[in-house]
């Protein structure tokens, strides 16, 4: 027997696109605005989960709002790309646009991606997202792949993102670092170029077709990164100079203005969710040259650590507890011994618990050789905007750095976030 698909299935339902959910809304104005996307891409920008993501796209695409096509496959898999049909370009009243080839799909899937891999890994870094058909109304004498705003809480960053998919002739490539450094002269505080490369090999060629760059306006503004490394690792994936002989730092170490770049509307932030949904634009004002933070004073790390430490007991308190006959009413207090590694890393990052309870939690991790847990917590101590944390973050990963030689990743980590020098001590 023979099997048949249900006729039903096949039959595209109409609906009227404003009745559709904040999420799905939002969805087709992010197909617009990035003209393709993978699921795993729209469950980290748009939809809460990949479920959430392949369940709802389905649905749109039995209602000829999107259509679905087959990347190459890889390990095993066939990947699916998501586009606005014709169909769905003309409900939501936009001008038709012809479906590319291969390599410009894989472009344009490689700028969602360096993009949604910020989002994924450091919520609430990435303040601004244009591609490159947003960015045409500005005059630069050249035209990037993606405009990306990232604030870290300490520095920021406007970065000019150049997607490179070993497609570019070596001439092509010069002409366009001169027309960014011709850009710069205009731009030269907070502004960088990011080449972001399909491979580690690639990225290596174009090192090498840059070669030692003698203007002076892209020495320390030109980087280079390999997609996979950014898929893996977010901000924390390592950048090289191109054209520079620059060490190697992590993403986020290039954002080094410190003024503030913030958005109401983080990338991937439900704000921005909605106004996607309703066709809205940000206002990029603020976003351009930075405003001034507010200046935060220094807090010295014993006085962090010294400034909660709790009051000794009065003498004739003791007494009385001494000799008092009855027995306590109460359980005897919990003690952090008894305390699992995942509990101990919790009260770490706990907002009423003393510094000395962190700092007794933490030695039981390290005695317990839970590095993976201990480093995780310091590495939220870090991420908070409290100046206080930030150092006992940074006290916590010194203090066991030699214990466990990979904590050297937080180190570098800790001390980007706070916005310090690696070499520079605590």
């Amino acid at each position: 027997m023979s099997y048949r698909p249900s006729p039903a299935a096949h039959v595209h339902t109409p609906v009227d696109v404003s009745l559709l959910s904040l999420s799905d809304r939002a969805c087709l104005r992010l197909l617009e605005y990035a003209r393709v996307c993978t699921a795993s891409q729209l469950a980290t920008l748009v939809y809460p989960s990949l479920r959430t993501a392949l369940r709802r796209t389905r649905k749109l695409a039995l209602q000829n709002l999107v259509t679905r096509e087959s990347l190459p496959a890889e390990r095993g898999g066939i990947p699916l790309a998501y586009r606005l049909s014709s169909s769905g370009r003309r409900r939501i009243h936009l001008n038709a646009y012809r479906s590319p080839g291969l390599i410009t799909t894989r472009h344009s899937l490689d700028g969602v991606e360096f993009v949604a891999s910020l989002v994924r890994h450091d919520p609430g870094l990435v303040q601004l997202w244009w591609p490159e058909w947003l960015i045409l109304g500005y005059d630069w004498g050249v035209k990037p792949d993606h405009l990306v705003v990232i604030d870290t809480g300490e520095a920021s960053a406007v970065i000019l993102v150049e997607v490179d998919e070993s497609t570019e002739r070596p001439p092509v490539i010069r002409d366009r670092l001169r027309s960014y450094a011709k850009l710069f002269e205009n731009h030269q505080v907070g502004w960088h170029l990011l080449w972001v490369a399909n491979s580690r090999e690639r990225l290596a060629r174009l090192r090498q077709i840059a070669g030692p760059t003698k203007d002076a306006m892209l020495s320390g503004r030109c980087w280079g990164v390999a997609i996979g490394d950014v898929s893996d690792r977010g901000a924390d994936a390592e950048v090289l100079a191109i054209g520079a002989g620059l060490e190697p730092r992590p993403l986020r170490g290039i954002a080094t203005d410190p003024k503030a770049r913030r958005s109401d509307y983080e990338v991937g932030s439900a704000a921005w969710i909605r106004l996607l949904a309703n066709g809205g634009r940000e206002d990029i004002g603020p976003l351009w040259h930075g405003v001034e933070r507010q200046p935060t004073e220094p807090v010295p790390l014993a006085a962090v650590i010294d400034s909660v430490v709790e009051e000794p007991a009065q003498p004739a308190a003791i007494e009385t507890r001494a000799t008092s006959m009855s027995p306590p009413e109460t359980a005897p207090a919990f003690d952090l011994e008894d305390m699992t590694s995942l509990e101990l890393a919790v009260l770490i990052t706990a907002r009423h618990r003393t510094v000395r309870q962190a700092l007794k939690a933490a030695s039981l991790l390290a005695d317990r050789r839970e590095w993976p847990d201990l480093e995780r917590a310091t590495d939220m101590l870090c991420r908070s905007y409290e100046p206080a944390e930030q150092r006992l973050g940074l006290h916590l990963i010194r203090r066991y750095q030699a214990a466990d030689p990979t904590m050297h990743r937080a180190v570098a980590r800790g001390y980007y976030r706070v916005g310090l020098q690696v070499n520079k001590p605590i």
